[in-house]
């Protein structure tokens, strides 16, 4: 699954939290990642409260990007973040809210922390909920900034009921985008290498070549 890096031998499930402009989750178990006939579920909604972020009480809506920005405006935490955001994109004004942090402005660096409390306790709640084996979180919200790694810990820690258990970072880092593109597209490959080659032709041409052979 994406993210991972070896499954330890006696792992049978894991679970996957992403986080950036949306939240989302995947769970593997068995060595394949849980696809219900009626389509994957989301964490979305999932029921959180931050009076910092706003939003409407909703995962989402509280820790995404946008989210992020609008309280940074709200705070005025960065001077002209507003219209960047319009003309730019939440990406450059994502970047100047973690530079304003990494300069020691203490508002930046309490809001980025409580995004990590709040995405710290919703990885609590799923793990408590689907007990997987392992927990790896990605995408950018996670990965973008670092030093709030130790507030999503704290926050998990705080917020599970069950035995103690590590959080690990995808080791994609910032390419999550990328890896997860890749992944996709050779996930047929993976499930059934034969199949797929079936599928291509390049079966058929590589039996009619070895079958003169073979009858020799």
């Amino acid at each position: 699954m994406l993210g991972m890096r070896r499954f330890a031998p006696s792992s049978s499930t894991s679970l996957y939290v992403y986080a950036r402009e949306t939240v989302g989750y995947a769970l593997m178990i068995g060595g394949r990642v849980h696809c219900p006939a009626s389509g994957p579920g989301t964490i979305a909604p999932l029921p959180v409260h931050s009076e910092m972020l706003g939003g409407t009480g909703q995962l989402e809506s509280t820790v995404s990007d946008e989210a992020v920005l609008a309280a940074a405006r709200r705070l005025r935490i960065i001077p002209g973040i507003a219209s960047r955001t319009r003309t730019g994109g939440s990406a450059t004004a994502i970047t100047d809210l973690l530079r304003v942090a990494r300069a020691g402005n203490q508002q930046a660096k309490e809001l980025l922390a409580e995004r990590a409390r709040v995405l710290g306790g919703a990885v609590a709640l799923l793990r408590d909920l689907l007990n997987p084996d392992e927990v790896v979180v990605g995408g950018q919200a996670f990965t973008e900034y670092p030093e709030a790694m130790e507030q999503v810990e704290a926050a998990f820690t705080a917020g599970s009921v069950l035995a103690p258990r590590d959080i690990r970072v995808t080791v994609f880092g910032n390419r999550v985008q990328e890896a997860g593109a890749g992944i996709v597209s050779l996930s047929g490959l993976y499930a059934d290498p034969l199949g797929a080659l079936r599928r291509s032709g390049a079966l058929d041409a590589r039996l009619q070549d070895t079958a003169p052979e073979a009858l020799a």
